[in-house]
């Protein structure tokens, strides 16, 4: 089980939040670190796709990381990547049923889960909920939201034509 500091690792804008320095944080070893740089395993979204084929602890071998506590713990760093899909996917659901509200509800419980605020599925939740922001005639919330993905993500498509929607709503005083 991961600890609560493991859980709760949540960098500000401009904070590292590289594979390294989230596995220094959860105290996992310079050795486990360095073997998987060696592997060519150097961020968060990678280290996921390890852990998340069929046999992880023969991935993580593969990966120089023999030692089983090490691979465990690996899996357990993973765990909140799965939980917040797993909110991200209820989230869609109450989205598709107009239940928006809830959907909001169930992006932030999902970004919770997530270690870094710029992977893929952070960035993915991050512009849902600005979605459903929108939906709940919340204009602000929605471009707190698009601002976010596009820090990381400048030229990302949706969040662009987004951002263009709240900035006229909050022009015009809606």
């Amino acid at each position: 089980m991961a600890s609560v500091r493991e859980c709760e690792w949540h960098p500000s804008a401009g904070e590292d939040c590289s594979l390294s320095t989230l596995l220094r944080e959860a105290l996992v070893s310079a050795e486990v670190i360095e073997q998987l740089a060696q592997a060519g395993v150097n961020d968060l979204e990678e280290l996921i796709t390890i852990v998340s084929r069929a046999d992880h602890h023969e991935e993580l071998r593969k990966c120089g990381i023999s030692k089983l506590g090490a691979r465990a713990k690996l899996v357990t760093l993973v765990q909140p990547h799965w939980k917040a899909l797993a909110y991200k996917e209820q989230g869609n659901a109450q989205y598709r049923a107009s239940r928006f509200e809830d959907a909001a509800q169930l992006y932030t419980q999902a970004l919770q889960q997530i270690a870094c605020a710029s992977t893929e599925l952070a960035l993915s939740c991050y512009s849902n909920r600005a979605a459903c922001f929108q939906q709940m005639r919340e204009p602000q919330l929605a471009l707190a939201d698009v601002e976010h993905v596009l820090r990381f993500d400048p030229g990302n498509a949706k969040a662009l034509a987004r951002k263009a929607v709240y900035d006229q709503q909050l022009a015009g005083g809606l």
